[in-house]
């Protein structure tokens, strides 16, 4: 192997390898040439790759023990060597002249040959900082004393270290390149720069775009990150109202019943209802009268401040969570300046708006310990308050459920609501948009009971779970729906019938058994019943729902899923998804004229729907320009407060233990 030539003295030379055996060849190369050229030769090596040199050495006829013998060749442990020149992960240059430059200076004017490896053991470590600092000592070493020193880096320790790599390289006198341009000619070597600077360029140019689509990345995920803070806001804040939604109240009143706050442990809440809302908007307009509901919403947040948590239930009707108070007197100033500060005018253009409204309260613990039993019957209490008139308050009593017994007698009386007759079905029209004739109905069972108000779903539903009533009261629904339809269809008038199904009803046992026999019975078609299911029980258990309902499609049974929501899980349906209607829901119903958001979720709901093939239902429709915008927007159905409910009454031919006319 020819010599090289290209070392000087006074050189500190750093040479980049990539492979074990390439180093092992030129430091024996490097070495050779100074034993040739009669120089003393230091070796700083660790035990591998000592071992192969020597073994290089020893096959180009170097007698590696004569070299020893006289002194020419003395070699060190690089690990060694580093743990006795290092304090605190640094080297000292006391150390390093001690163990080192000594026996170097001791031989001037002998020149010395030197190899070294440790600062690629730092460097391997990751200590790049100390590795430089070493290099400072060999670097002035090299020009003080007789001494051309040859350093090695292995280029994997660099590629996470691009300004280790500059300092490392400034250290040095010269820089050699790693083996993969080592071994071309001179020619070549320019050739590969050259193709290197052209790479570079490339790089550049592609950091720059990077750079630019980094920053237009970061941009547009701050603009979703607003927009979801936008979503979230909207999905806990009425729009119209800025209260939140009756959820938000719900959870709250679940964590003071889970957690009573204060030394009593008592929360109140207020169910609030706006006088003459109704009024307002036919005499002013729709959008005067959302104008007032927002100042009367936010004159109700302003007057119970922090001690309340205030959410919207519905058009005019608010209900608030109020904490803070250790006895029942201690809400009386609370509600008169509720009353107070709704009876104030509200300045609306150059007129003033007077009105008022109603409250009613149920107290934790004493009117219930449950959310729906303390919101049933807050509702109650202000149902009795607008009885009695305007602008009052009524607190619960048992006396509003069953004169002169208490709440907890109400499912026993409920037992004998089925025997005694006492059930009724209503039905809410469901129109056609586009003809605004009547082609179905909405089936509202209602208790009509002597020693107890009239009361619809949800107000006795919790009773009916209580008395172990829900099945039956089931089946004598949907039986009785069944027969209606098919008196009507024989009296020449044709409604399919809508009924409402808990999750609970439908995935118990026997329910598409009971349907069957129900549509038996009555002789009615099966497209003449339609049955209401909500999403989020379908959920629960999706194998034996999806059975259900192949089963009840395979029947000729319409569904209507209620609401849609966002569309995922009927996405996930694919092809075989029963349903045949998609509902509404009505906030997105109460918000169409106002709301872009929901203008736009309308849209899309009812493109999806008609394009999957199915009818959509508005509910919660109360306005004649809600009509127009539904219709406009390709809805098929319309329900809601807009149209009267009805009560079927059944001829004695048909029940002879009740009386009445059909209507």
């Amino acid at each position: 192997m020819p010599v090289p030539s290209r070392y000087h003295p006074h050189d500190h030379v750093v040479q980049f390898y990539e492979d074990d055996a390439f180093l092992a060849d030129m430091v024996a190369d490097y070495l050779q040439a100074g034993q040739q050229a009669g120089d003393h030769l230091l070796v700083l090596l660790t035990a591998p790759h000592l071992s192969a040199v020597l073994r290089r050495l020893e096959a180009s006829g170097l007698d590696i023990a004569a070299a020893r013998a006289s002194g020419q060749l003395v070699m060190h442990d690089a690990e060694t060597m580093l743990q006795a020149i290092m304090r605190d992960g640094m080297p000292v240059e006391a150390l390093f002249e001690k163990h080192l430059l000594a026996d170097i200076e001791a031989l001037a004017p002998r020149h010395t040959r030197a190899f070294g490896e440790l600062v690629n053991l730092l460097s391997a470590a990751g200590n790049h900082a100390a590795a430089i600092r070493l290099e400072t000592f060999w670097h002035v070493a090299c020009h003080r004393l007789p001494l051309t020193l040859l350093c090695s880096y292995a280029m994997r320790h660099f590629e996470t270290a691009p300004d280790a790599f500059e300092s490392i390289c400034d250290h040095h006198s010269r820089v050699l390149p790693a083996e993969s341009f080592s071994q071309l000619t001179p020619h070549q070597q320019w050739r590969e720069v050259s193709r290197l600077q052209q790479q570079t360029l490339s790089l550049r140019h592609e950091h720059a775009a990077r750079l630019q689509a980094e920053t237009t990345l970061g941009a547009v995920q701050a603009l979703c990150n607003d927009m979801l803070l936008t979503l979230a806001d909207h999905a806990l804040h009425d729009g119209l109202t800025g209260l939140t939604h009756r959820q938000y109240a719900e959870q709250r009143l679940a964590a003071c019943i889970a957690d009573p706050p204060g030394p009593s442990g008592k929360v109140a809440v207020l169910h609030i209802d706006i006088d003459q809302l109704k009024a307002i908007n036919d005499a002013l307009g729709l959008e005067m009268g959302d104008y007032f509901l927002h100042e009367t919403a936010q004159r109700i947040k302003r007057c119970l401040g922090g001690r309340a948590v205030v959410s919207r239930l519905g058009s005019d009707e608010m209900v608030a969570v109020v904490t803070g108070f250790d006895r029942t007197e201690a809400l009386w100033p609370i509600l008169e300046g509720l009353l107070d500060w709704t009876s104030a005018p509200v300045v609306m253009g150059d007129q003033e708006v007077f009105t008022s409204c109603c409250i009613g309260v149920s107290l934790f613990p004493d009117h219930g310990d449950t959310v729906p039993a303390l919101m049933h019957h807050a509702n109650l209490a202000r149902r009795h308050a607008q009885a009695l008139g305007r602008r009052r308050y009524q607190f619960f009593s048992a006396a509003l459920l069953d004169t002169g017994s208490s709440p907890r007698a109400l499912p026993m009386t409920l037992r004998q609501a089925l025997p005694r007759g006492e059930l009724a079905l209503h039905y809410r029209p469901l129109i056609d948009a586009d003809g605004g004739q009547i082609v179905a109905v909405s089936v509202e069972p209602c208790w009509h009971a002597s020693d107890v108000a009239d009361s619809t779903p949800p107000h006795w539903q919790i009773a009916a779970e209580a008395a172990g009533e829900v099945s039956a009261i089931g089946r004598w629904v949907l039986s009785s729906a069944c027969r209606h339809s098919r008196a009507w269809l024989e009296a020449g008038v044709e409604l399919r019938v809508v009924i409402q199904v808990s999750s609970a009803e439908l995935l118990g046992e026997g329910f598409v058994e009971r349907v069957t026999v129900a549509l038996s019975d009555s002789d009615l078609p099966s497209d003449m019943l339609e049955i209401d299911l909500d999403r989020s029980g379908l959920t629960s258990a999706p194998q034996r729902a999806d059975i259900i309902l192949d089963r009840l499609k395979a029947l000729g049974v319409r569904l209507t899923l209620d609401p849609l929501g966002n569309g995922q899980w009927l996405l996930g349906q694919g092809d075989a998804c029963p349903f045949t209607t998609l509902k509404l829901h009505e906030r997105l119903v109460a918000g169409c004229l106002d709301s872009p958001r929901h203008r736009a979720l309308i849209r899309s709901i009812i493109a999806l729907a008609h394009e999957l093939g199915m009818a959509v239902v508005a509910s919660g429709v109360e306005h004649r320009d809600q009509v127009d915008y539904l219709r406009q927007q390709g809805c098929d159905l319309l329900q809601g407060p807009l149209w009267s409910r009805m009560e079927y009454r059944e001829t004695p031919a048909e029940d002879p233990g009740r009386g009445g006319e059909r209507p």
